[in-house]
């Protein structure tokens, strides 16, 4: 009881006093400079201490011997007195790893603890926790031999969770349906581990997988402002990794940054024509590929069908200008001369784009339907 009274007069003093501010108030930006700075210097000392530490076999053979009970936990797992049956073996697995570490945290296995908490972590799909050891690994010991695996198996995790190929439907009836966005990757920090990975990553395979990922959780981020970063995003993987065999896909990734901001046929029809144009440059990315060339077809052919109604409902509008007749003077706007050429202008664009199309026979159908220009001879 007295520890409850003391809590609660502590939180009230907290809450009275102006001066005392709690980690909510501060500044996003200036938590994270102070967890970076704090981080750097905890990875400096340890880089001092493992480097000065004294040679301990016993205490080496000590630590391959938690490894292994840590690693049967993983596997099999157990349960013991302090330690609830809830809680999954990969976490106690974890536990007995990290006790591992902070007893004997020079050892010359402490890559291998560190890298064993990391796969527990990637294994229950905890982003957070997992890039956290990969950035202790990577600062702590910077010579760890197995460090690649260790940042293919986070790149993986993220890949995973993030399932962006779902994401992407090309027989959405609207362009800004082709693609879902729910704001997935920023709700398990996904752009973090991308970040890291593209920063630190290997040319060859890492970081360009991770750059790619970066553009994608941007583009399903939800939030607009972040399309149009996806889309920078998207040209920065081009203009850094131009031989990389993902250029295909990032282009094409690039057309949906487009398609996601259309805004409907009553508006600029600019984002399907630019989407149109990333497409045909996919193409010469195709290499020949059949299961390629067999994408490009798919999103030409979608792309042209959003046209095609695109410019059918144009031409509807305007062959509605002064019809019916008597509502014309209030249909028609004092600029609008023609309407009419308007509509036989639009309709002979879907007619000459697909004359198959299920828009080019109704497109066909209205001009047939309009009166012949001035001066032409009518049907």
């Amino acid at each position: 009881m007295r520890w409850f009274l003391f809590l609660l007069l502590a939180t009230c003093a907290l809450a009275a006093d102006p001066k005392l501010q709690s980690a909510d108030a501060l500044d996003s930006t200036e938590q994270d400079e102070r967890r970076t700075s704090t981080f750097m210097r905890e990875a400096a000392d340890y880089r001092l201490g493992h480097a000065t530490a004294t040679p301990d076999p016993a205490a080496d053979a000590w630590v391959l011997a938690e490894l292994a009970r840590a690693e049967r936990m993983r596997t099999a797992g157990g349960r013991t007195w302090y330690q609830l049956w809830l809680i999954s073996r990969q976490t106690r697995a974890q536990w007995i790893a990290d006790d591992a570490f902070e007893e004997k945290p020079y050892s010359i296995h402490a890559g291998k603890l560190l890298h064993f908490m990391l796969d527990c972590r990637a294994e229950r799909g905890e982003v957070r926790g997992a890039l956290n050891e990969l950035e202790r690994l990577w600062h702590y010991l910077p010579d760890y031999g197995d460090l690649r695996t260790a940042m293919i198996t986070t790149l993986e995790m993220a890949e995973r969770l993030q399932q962006f190929e779902a994401m992407v439907n090309l027989e959405a009836e609207d362009p800004r349906q082709v693609v879902s966005i729910d704001g997935r990757g920023f709700i398990f920090d996904l752009d973090d581990v991308f970040r890291f990975l593209s920063q630190h990553g290997d040319r060859d395979d890492i970081a360009p997988r991770a750059a790619l990922g970066l553009a994608r959780t941007l583009l399903i981020s939800g939030d607009k402002e972040d399309r149009w970063k996806a889309r920078r995003a998207y040209e920065d993987f081009i203009e850094r990794f131009p031989d990389s065999q993902m250029v295909f896909d990032a282009i094409l990734e690039q057309a949906l940054s487009h398609l996601v901001t259309y805004k409907g046929s009553d508006y600029d029809v600019g984002t399907l024509l630019d989407a149109r144009d990333l497409v045909d440059l996919a193409e010469l990315e195709a290499g020949g590929d059949p299961g390629r060339a067999a994408l490009v077809a798919a999103y030409r052919k979608r792309i042209g069908g959003w046209l095609q109604d695109r410019d059918l409902s144009v031409a509807i509008w305007y062959s509605r200008r002064t019809r019916p007749s008597w509502m014309a003077w209030l249909k028609k706007p004092t600029e609008l001369n023609d309407p009419d050429s308007g509509a036989r202008y639009y309709a002979a664009a879907v007619i000459k784009r697909d004359r198959a199309s299920l828009q080019a026979a109704q497109a066909q159908q209205l001009a047939e339907q309009l009166p012949a220009p001035a001066g032409q001879l009518g049907r």
